[in-house]
């Protein structure tokens, strides 16, 4: 090997080492920043992280399973099979007169192969394969509310974050309004001009805006902690959030809401197919009370065995009726009927739950929405008012209490701005839950990719599962 080829192996391995410490160090540092989540990446993480949502899942598969497992008694059913038995044959015989005992050593072996059909159960196989459909939609639309729920509750509390993190900057302001009037209150003191009561009095609104903005950085943290819980993410999962973009919405009026509510809410085709499946189980049930016949067939071929057929066939038919079973079967059909009855109710109790969350739903945007117009004109007012009184004390015009009330009253209009500018948000998306479509709106509004951070500062990958619904791909 020349010198020239082994410097060669060397200077790619140097690239080498340095390419990946320059990944690692790549790696560290994008472990440590803080991510900024939207609203809508907060709802995918949610539900692919939420254990309610992942229940709910679990849920919807096993009913595809059990139609699956219902569905397949409609096909043959084939088995091959292997029986060997060996065992002694004992028997007394005479012999010259004396009793013998003779054992012989018998052996049976054999395969088989056995093909058997369903031909005809008095319909009850083709019931219960469309009950266990019902149930497995039902279960879909289960989890579909699941989704749902968890996704309004993110929003929410996403909403209820910088509500609280809003507070806290209007807590900053008011903190340094009362600071720049004590400042006024101590050089008129100084100059003679103002009272050494107005000074105490000007300390003691700086004392309570600094307790208020504790109390309001204590309220965002435990708003913060609260959505954190809502997403299922765990303590190392680092992250900030971000205002949601300005989108004007204009929603139908109230009789269309309440029309697309009863047509897209899942918890509605929840519950009519609940109560198909409860109709299907009374059918099931009076089918028990009238005889029952079975049809069957089958097939049995034995390639090697020590019994004189190799095949056989069989067609079999059975009838049974119950003639006393302790009254069993006329017990389960006024079960099923009970059943039906409380499906029934249960679909009268959603389609009015869900008329009054419309309602209640559309008359909180309307009253969030005329707040806010109400709330953003007080503001300007109170502003004015507080800038115009402050500049009269200055020049000995009005008193400190006449700042601090002009003042107090600006910080009571910037918080009902603030919370009317909130609930109109908040009012968006439960009306946007309460008509059923917030599970498409979240859906079609993220394809960003969602990482997630485990302890150690190790960066890893969602699993390929919950990551495609993290992002919606």
């Amino acid at each position: 090997m020349t010198t020239q080829s082994k410097l060669s192996e060397v200077e790619q391995m140097r690239r080498a080492v340095l390419s990946f410490a320059a990944i690692t160090i790549v790696a560290s540092l994008a472990a440590s920043q803080q991510r900024t989540l939207t609203l809508e990446e907060c709802v995918r993480i949610a539900w692919g992280e939420q254990p309610q949502v992942a229940i709910a899942e679990k849920s919807w598969r096993l009913a595809e399973e059990r139609l699956k497992s219902i569905r397949a008694n409609l096909f043959p059913q084939i088995s091959a099979g292997y029986q060997f038995r060996r065992y002694l044959s004992t028997r007394i015989g005479f012999q010259v007169g004396v009793p013998q005992v003779f054992e012989e050593p018998v052996e049976f072996k054999e395969t088989s192969l056995s093909i058997s059909q369903l031909i005809f159960d008095t319909f009850q196989t083709p019931l219960q394969i469309r009950q266990a459909k019902s149930q497995a939609n039902a279960s879909f639309h289960a989890y579909e509310r699941n989704r749902a729920d968890i996704a309004l509750q993110v929003a929410q509390q996403y909403l209820e974050v910088l509500r609280a993190r809003a507070l806290v900057r209007l807590q900053e302001r008011v903190l340094e309004r009362a600071r720049r009037l004590l400042e006024a209150a101590e050089a008129g003191y100084k100059a003679g001009t103002a009272a050494k009561l107005d000074v105490l009095r000007a300390q003691v609104q700086v004392r309570n805006a600094e307790v208020d903005l504790l109390a309001a950085k204590n309220q965002e943290r435990i708003a913060m902690l609260a959505l954190r819980n809502l997403m299922g993410v765990s303590d190392d999962f680092a992250f900030d959030i971000t205002e949601p973009a300005e989108e004007p919405y204009e929603p139908p009026s109230l009789t269309e809401c309440l029309a697309q509510a009863l047509r897209q809410r899942p918890e509605v085709k929840e519950a009519e197919y609940q109560r198909e499946s409860a109709n299907i189980a009374k059918q099931l049930a009076r089918i028990n009370t009238l005889p029952i016949v079975n049809i069957s067939g089958s097939y049995n071929r034995y390639p090697s065995t020590t019994r004189i057929t190799d095949k056989e066939w069989a067609l079999n038919l059975i009838v049974s009726y119950p003639i006393f079973d302790g009254g069993r079967v006329r017990a389960e059909l006024e079960q099923a009927k009970l059943q039906v009855e409380q499906a029934d109710l249960n679909m009268k109790r959603t389609l009015d739950n869900i008329r009054l969350q419309v309602q209640q739903s559309y008359s909180n945007w309307q009253n969030a929405k005329e707040r806010l117009s109400a709330a953003q004109e007080a503001v300007k007012e109170a502003s004015e008012t507080a800038r115009l009184t402050e500049e009269a004390y200055k020049a000995g015009a009005v008193s400190l209490i006449d700042v601090i009330n002009a003042q107090v009253a600006l910080a009571q209009a910037e918080t009902q701005e603030i919370q009317a500018r909130y609930d109109l948000l908040r009012a968006v998306y439960a009306l946007r839950h309460a008509i059923g479509e917030i599970n498409r709106y979240f859906a079609q509004t993220t394809n960003s990719k969602v990482r997630r951070k485990i302890s150690g500062g190790a960066s890893l990958l969602l699993s390929r599962k919950r990551q495609r619904m993290a992002i919606g791909e």
